[in-house]
């Protein structure tokens, strides 16, 4: 029977072992978790001080393991669904973000099935090169079986465009955060992520004229509905979608997060503004919106008979935890989309003739965007700090910017108690 080797030890009834690695100083610690055997470092040279550390990893590994957590292996794979699983835990305890859905289904769709097998911490910039070769190539598959079966008439391979490769982007970070928490890497080992993508095709937009037509309409088309919960939906829409135009916001993540006590007064140098704190696929942020929009909030709020007869500036002191937009407190994010589309129709406005798309409530975003570039006095910069969209470049070429010195440049200066029709309280 061959005899263990001198620097080996047995511990833990045999079910371990302490050895010293030939070169190094430290005790190697092997025990079996999870079914398979581990290995792992105790970061100590003497043989007692290896010891008490091999039982607490061994302790430890009993306690995750029983949890169902213990992880033992650095593939991708691995990592990937424990980053999954933090995603899923987040949503259901009610801290999530919308994109969360995205991103599991990019690394369930495209990371695993190509970066599964490696280990997290060996994934370099030539395997990403590969990678986005291979995406290029599933995302084509209909147009290159197309090819092979006509090569006379061959189409041309897509490119992946810059939003669906920055949504793959954030989702690999999400799994490289993961293994960082775990220290299965350290952060010179997470590899630089590039977009090179094509640019996304513009988005459908109005014209100022067909703006008007929108809104001009909205009193007959209210008058029409049968009375009760179609009244009530028309009327929210239809100052929702004079918020949307007027603020910027992202219709149904943002907007329907939107709760009354996120809605502020504000004196700003003087001048009276309206806040509000939005939160969505991007975080939060507060916008600053013009006089105007109080009207439109007022004229919602007036449609709930818990909060009718509160005068608005009396409403938002009360920091009420209650949404602004969603009917019986549901999501109408699709009911109002679909009704926003058949408005569209009768007006003969569905489709943008630039685009040859169908427009949406997201329209009203780049009408938004559109009309601030053009006439809203503010620098490219400034409305995409507001706006909440693709800063980062921004801010470090050009630096941090403090959207309360420019608060007027959104909001304009009419007076809110003007649109409300109510008196200055004389607070601050």
């Amino acid at each position: 029977m061959p005899q263990k080797a001198p620097h080996t030890v047995h511990i833990h009834e045999g079910e371990a072992t302490l050895s010293k690695r030939k070169g190094s100083p430290h005790w190697q610690l092997r025990y079996k978790a999870n079914g398979k055997w581990a290995r792992t470092t105790t970061k100590k040279e003497k043989l007692a001080d290896a010891k008490r550390e091999a039982m607490e990893i061994i302790v430890r590994a009993r306690v995750l393991e029983k949890e169902g957590t213990l992880v033992i292996s650095k593939r991708f794979k691995t990592v990937a669904n424990l980053a999954i699983k933090r995603m899923n835990d987040e949503v259901e305890g009610g801290q999530g973000k919308v994109t969360y859905k995205r991103y599991i289904q990019a690394i369930n769709g495209y990371l695993i099935p190509f970066l599964g097998a490696h280990n997290i911490d060996k994934i370099d910039y030539a395997l990403l090169s590969r990678f986005g070769i291979w995406r290029r190539e599933k995302m084509n598959e209909a147009v290159i079986a197309y090819n092979n079966a006509n090569p006379k008439t061959p189409k041309s391979i897509k490119e992946p465009s810059q939003s669906v490769i920055n949504t793959h982007n954030s989702a690999l970070n999400r799994v490289f955060d993961e293994a960082l928490m775990r220290g299965f890497m350290t952060k010179t080992q997470v590899p630089h992520l590039e977009n090179r993508g094509i640019t996304s095709e513009r988005r459908p937009s109005f014209t100022a004229n067909e703006y008007i037509k929108i809104y001009s309409n909205f009193d007959s088309w209210i008058n029409k509905a049968r009375k009760g919960n179609e009244f009530l939906v028309r009327n929210v829409l239809a100052n929702y979608i004079l918020i949307l135009a007027n603020t910027g916001m992202r219709a149904g993540t943002e907007a329907m997060n939107l709760k009354w006590q996120h809605i502020a007064i504000e004196k700003i140098k003087g001048h009276e503004v309206l806040s509000i704190y939005v939160s969505g696929k991007t975080g939060g942020r507060t916008i600053y919106a013009p006089a105007s929009v109080a009207k439109y909030l007022n004229r919602i709020k007036v449609q709930y008979e818990d909060i009718a007869e509160v005068p608005f500036r009396v409403l938002l002191k009360k920091k009420l935890d209650k949404y602004v937009f969603r009917i019986d407190d549901k999501d109408a994010t699709t009911k109002f989309g679909k009704i926003f589309a058949r408005y569209l129709e009768g007006l003969k406005l569905l489709v943008d003739k630039e685009t040859g798309k169908d427009r949406t409530l997201y329209s009203l975003r780049h009408f938004y965007a559109t009309k601030m570039l053009i006439k809203g006095d503010v620098t490219v910069y400034q409305l995409a700090e507001h706006m909440g969209t693709s800063v980062a470049m921004i801010k470090a070429h050009y630096g941090h910017l403090d959207l309360r010195d420019i608060a007027k440049k959104f909001t304009g200066l009419w007076k809110i108690e003007d649109e409300l029709g109510e008196k200055i309280d004389g607070d601050e």
